[in-house]
């Protein structure tokens, strides 16, 4: 057994009964449907005379038609219960593997989902298991019928004339012929296909969510390109594909179909018949059951690659089965203390460059820590890192002395709330939103913490307060976004809080309400900030300025600023920045081209 079946039967296993029944069924009802051939051949027989038969009896013909009609029944019965257990194991076994799925990505390291694409993410969790279905309530089922009713088909026509039989393979013979054909070079040709048509995804991705700019700068003819070169390229390497295959294609397409078929066994018959006085009803199973020796030749190579598609998908299932689980902790663990302990700490990406590369850092309880520095260089890495949003690849991170791999997720976040630029809220209600790390809080508890974080007005005025569902029954603006964010984070009441600065794309009423939510918020906590605005954090206790993923400077703003280097330049830079009116007259846009 090759190595992608024992991927499927082992992602099967739940159901792997239920799709060999389904085999079965179907393999009967693949030899049932060739019976009535044999009844309507002895029916000919007593109903033309001539033919040889007996003298026409009524009873007979009868019992003949009845046995006709109840084989015709029957196998459409069983291939259709073969057909129906399949589809109800592939519904089963989707739940099944909905519910594993989920168990698996709550058992996950968090970082696992960012270092992995949200696009393979969703490959493997969504798609993955709609390509399986094929797997499940198809591929027995119809190789059983592919396979049996030609065998059935050829077994019967030689037992009756074994000449018939010859002739019904000629069909197959020449489908088999033209194969190589139709098959050249299919493993690379699809492989490139793959790579092309990644290439399309991904540029027309890239078109969709740059339209705007290239609207803009239509004119340069730049947005578009690669869109255009990925879709001509795509074009010309299908086209290329299909003309190299279009012979084999046509002649498979001719060689497997009825029509064929029937042309070959009747005029083969009829040549037996009037050359060597051959039985003329030899006519009638010979036409009925040609038809179907070739033509589930040709289903069964259209089924080939989308199979080939869906098993490995199967197998991805499985891989993401295997990924190992984030340690979940000691329930008996506590975390002594407020003091949180950075020691050593790298983290990378996936197919990325160090993040983090031996950051150590210390936040006292009761203090304010900032980190600051240029884009990219990892102060949101960080500040993941503490409430174990990521795991790092090496070092500790320790709460109140104990590592926080070994906390539970319950302990950890009793100590350690968090709030980052773009919150995420769930389509459930607003209610259950901001109690979503606290389910058994009170609804006087939820109001208050709305309260707090200036957003409770704003919720009476929803068409069903506190009820209404986000996303559904209303749409919240971002800063009405990072007010629920904060009061899911009061509801927390934890005394350590990591923030990303949550006004940084606020709007000048958001930034205010924001403001005093957050004064709410971080009133006697330990705070972890990332600093954005540098006047915010100018009265930090600690100022942590990293730079490509290490700590390059830590101080006080004045202690920072009397060191000049990274953090003096950057904050001459933002107060210029700041100085600077929106536009300034006293240059001319030639003059300063000119420079």
């Amino acid at each position: 057994m090759s190595e992608r079946s024992v991927t499927f039967w082992q992602l099967a296993a739940p159901v792997r009964g239920r799709v060999k029944l389904a085999g079965l069924l179907s393999a009967l009802g693949a030899i049932a449907g060739v019976l009535p051939v044999l009844f309507a051949m002895e029916l000919v027989r007593i109903l033309v005379p001539g033919l040889g038969g007996a003298e026409t009896n009524a009873t007979q013909a009868y019992v003949i038609v009845g046995a006709l009609i109840f084989g015709v029944v029957l196998a459409q019965a069983l291939t259709l219960a073969g057909y129906g257990i399949s589809h109800v194991a592939d519904a089963r076994l989707a739940e099944s593997l909905r519910q594993r799925q989920v168990d698996q990505a709550l058992r996950l390291r968090l970082d696992w989902f960012a270092r992995t694409g949200s696009g393979r993410v969703k490959k493997v969790i969504q798609d993955d298991v709609v390509k399986v279905h094929q797997l499940v309530a198809h591929l027995v089922p119809d190789s059983a019928n592919g396979l049996v009713r030609p065998l059935a088909s050829l077994v019967v026509l030689f037992l009756i004339d074994w000449r018939i039989g010859l002739i019904a393979l000629v069909p197959l013979v020449l489908a088999a012929a033209s194969l190589p054909l139709m098959l050249k070079d299919v493993t690379t040709r699809f492989a490139q296909y793959n790579t092309a048509l990644a290439d399309l995804s991904a540029a027309v991705v890239e078109f969709v969510r740059g339209i705007a700019p290239i609207k803009v700068f239509e004119a340069s003819a730049k947005g578009h390109r690669r869109f255009w070169d990925s879709a001509r390229s795509h074009h010309r390497f299908y086209t290329e594909w299909m003309e190299s295959t279009t012979r084999g294609s046509a002649l498979m397409t001719v060689f497997t179909s009825p029509g064929f078929a029937v042309v070959v066994s009747s005029s083969g018959t009829a040549l037996l018949i009037v050359l060597a006085g051959a039985d003329p009803v030899l006519l009638l199973p010979s036409i009925l059951l040609t038809a179907n020796i070739a033509g589930p030749l040709y289903l069964m190579m259209q089924m080939t690659q989308f199979l080939r598609e869906a098993n490995g998908a199967a197998g991805s299932i499985v891989e993401f089965f295997e990924l190992p689980a984030a340690t979940q902790g000691d329930p008996g663990r506590r975390a002594s203390g407020e003091a949180v302990d950075i020691d050593s700490v790298t983290f990378a990406y996936e197919d990325g460059p160090r993040a983090l590369q031996d950051v150590s850092l210390a936040l006292t309880p009761g203090t304010v820590t900032a980190l600051v520095g240029p884009s990219g260089s990892g102060k949101s890495t960080l500040a993941s890192i503490v409430p174990r949003l990521l795991d790092p690849d090496t070092g500790q991170v320790r709460l109140g002395g104990v590592d926080t791999t070994e906390l539970t997720a319950l302990e950890l976040y009793r100590h350690i709330a968090f709030v980052f630029q773009q919150p995420y809220l769930m389509r459930m209600t607003v209610r259950d939103n901001i109690r979503l790390a606290r389910p058994d809080a009170t609804d006087a508890q939820v109001v208050a913490a709305a309260r707090a974080a200036q957003i409770h007005e704003r919720i009476e005025r929803l068409p069903q307060g506190y009820d209404t569902a986000v996303g559904e029954d209303a749409r919240l603006s971002g800063g009405e976004q990072q007010r629920l964010s904060i009061a899911r984070a009061i509801l927390m009441d934890a005394p350590i809080l990591v923030l990303d600065e949550a006004t940084a794309f606020a709007d000048p009423d958001s930034e205010a309400a924001i403001q005093r939510a957050l004064a709410e918020l971080t009133r006697g906590r330990t705070l972890l900030v990332i600093a954005h605005r540098l006047h915010t954090v100018a009265s930090a206790h600690q100022i942590a300025v990293l730079d490509r993923g290490t700590v390059r400077e830590r101080g006080t703003h004045a202690e920072l600023l009397n060191r000049n280097d990274l953090y003096a330049r950057m904050w001459r830079t933002y107060q210029r920045a700041r100085d600077t009116p929106l536009a300034d007259t006293t240059t001319s846009p030639s003059e300063e081209t000119k420079r």
